[in-house]
């Protein structure tokens, strides 16, 4: 299973997960469905990303919610800085980082190396 799922159709921000997870050795998924990411969640991955502009967004927050295992993998939305209120609604549903898109294309990079092991020094 991949290390980090993803629900995001924005072929910018897609290309920059991967781009991003490549040189890190992380492997990513694409999907497109509310089911299949709390399916993916659950199998094993480190991370769900989540485009909150999709009108699938939110329910599939509910449905990594509503999956005992994949409500334990950390999630984060994004969503462009004035959509407060979808901001507010992911994080009703459990979405563990919520952030403006800028913010998280800025901080992807240390977002996606939190996931690697440390480093013995």
């Amino acid at each position: 299973m991949a290390d980090v799922v993803y629900l995001v159709q924005d072929m910018l921000f897609s290309s920059k997960i991967r781009e991003t997870a490549k040189p890190l050795g992380l492997t990513v998924q694409g999907l497109r469905d509310p089911a299949a990411l709390a399916a993916a969640a659950a199998a094993g991955a480190k991370l769900v990303i989540v485009d909150l502009r999709l009108p699938v967004a939110l329910d599939a927050l509910g449905a990594l919610g509503a999956n005992p295992v994949a409500a334990l993998v950390p999630s984060i939305g994004f969503v462009d800085h004035e959509l407060t209120e979808v901001m507010d609604a992911a994080r009703a549903r459990g979405c563990g980082r919520v952030m403006a898109k800028g913010q998280f294309s800025t901080a992807l990079p240390r977002l996606l190396a939190e996931l690697l092991p440390p480093t013995a020094a």
